[in-house]
């Protein structure tokens, strides 16, 4: 099934949707948002047939996957209707809104261009640039419905390259700098960064549960087994937005795995690979041989993780390898990933390959933690943002094949 999709015209270089409002990083380094209901209320006008489909799709997911929606779909014919009106959405809704000054509030002018990424988080954005990492509390009133975003403060003065958060803690990826690790669980509430690295070189993280994989090339990882414990001084969460935690890290890197260390039960070795990721349970592995792999990590035992033997294929777009399928990026989205080509973005979902872009973009998100926006993709161009909503249900078993679909 295709996403339904609609596109917001704006120039700007960064995206992200969090709690009710979507977050923009402009082209002239203004850092704005915009609540997510406006851009919502200007689309239903357009297509008010889809209304309820709309807001269901890009505003609550949740409705479609909780326990009392279990019941409601398993009415067989109720999940036909919604899959027909589905299908009818994505071939009619095409629509560009024009995204004006009027319509986003500005937080600041960046003090650091290019934003080469940024997380939003526990009530908090955290943006890395070229001169080091800022800090914004988007209340200081612990209001977790209204926004009131503070100016950037600084927090780290080493370029980051990406980030992630979880548990009250901030990952720092900073290149050759190495990876750094960091908590706003302390008596000022502000991010406090551990100044010493934790590895010597890190181009970006994934979570695995509560344990971190450093990702030190495009193809070669370490894993990092952090030190838990249920906590009571919980951060503040977006009620729209998040589940709240029970653990903090208390000890980073307890222990650690590498690469080859983990490979060894399986039927990969490093030297085969050439671009691999990672989502809780589970490593995505692009090898050399053009093959396109995913291999489900043990972790019954923390002292002995390992990837299974057991290697499932995932559709690849090319007979043979080239450049041009090398991914450039990658995210996580239920039962599948999202991989960001040099000239495509492709939905990887239930043993199928969607291509959703065909033209380059800046970069890709997607909310795999959110409550809301947890089937959402945010991609952003030169010119404006598409946002993307995945059919949320598994397709029919009888559809699923080894192949490229909707390839426009």
């Amino acid at each position: 099934m295709k996403t339904i999709k609609f596109s917001i015209k704006v120039n700007a270089i960064d995206s992200y949707i969090y709690s009710g409002h979507i977050f923009l990083v402009l082209i002239d380094g203004r850092l704005v948002f915009a609540p997510l209901s406006k851009i919502m209320w200007r689309l239903v006008s357009k297509y008010s047939e889809f209304e309820h489909l709309l807001r269901l799709s890009f505003q609550r997911n949740d409705y479609l996957s909780n326990k009392q929606s279990d019941l409601f779909w398993g009415v067989g014919q109720l999940r036909n209707v919604f899959a027909k009106l589905w299908e009818k959405a994505t071939e009619e809704i095409d629509f560009l809104i024009e995204f004006n000054e009027e319509d986003f509030k500005v937080i600041s002018e960046m003090p650091s261009m290019p934003v080469l990424d940024m997380k939003l988080y526990a009530m908090r954005m955290y943006v890395g640039c070229k001169e080091g990492l800022y800090e914004i509390l988007l209340n200081l009133e612990e209001d977790k419905y209204n926004l009131n975003p503070t100016k950037p403060e600084k927090r780290f003065d080493v370029k980051v390259t990406n980030l992630n958060a979880k548990s009250g803690e901030v990952i720092i990826s900073a290149n050759n700098d190495g990876l750094f690790h960091g908590s706003f669980l302390n008596d000022k509430n502000k991010l406090r960064v551990e100044e010493k690295a934790v590895a010597n070189k890190s181009v970006r993280t994934g979570w695995s549960s509560y344990d971190v994989i450093n990702y030190d090339a495009p193809g070669s990882f370490e894993y990092f087994v952090n030190e838990t414990k249920p906590i009571k001084e919980r951060p503040a969460y977006s009620k729209f937005d998040e589940f709240t935690e029970r653990k903090r890290i208390t000890e980073f890197g307890k222990s650690k795995f590498g690469i080859s260390q983990l490979l060894e039960r399986s039927n990969i070795r490093k030297d085969d690979i050439s671009y691999c990721f990672n989502s809780s349970g589970t490593g995505f592995f692009f090898l050399k041989d053009g093959r396109f792999v995913n291999i489900n990590l043990n972790k019954d035992d923390k002292t002995d993780l390992y990837f299974t033997s057991r290697t499932n294929a995932l559709p690849t777009l090319e007979s043979s390898p080239s450049k041009s399928n090398r991914p450039i990026s990658t995210c996580i989205v239920p039962r599948g990933c999202v991989v960001e080509f040099f000239d495509k973005v492709v939905l990887y979902q239930n043993s199928k390959a969607k291509v959703i872009e065909t033209s380059p973009a800046i970069n890709i998100r997607t909310y795999p933690s959110s409550i809301r926006y947890k089937n959402l993709i945010s991609v952003t161009k030169e010119d404006y943002i598409t946002l993307h909503s995945i059919y949320p249900f598994v397709e029919d078993a009888n559809d699923v094949s080894l192949n490229i679909l909707d390839f426009e």
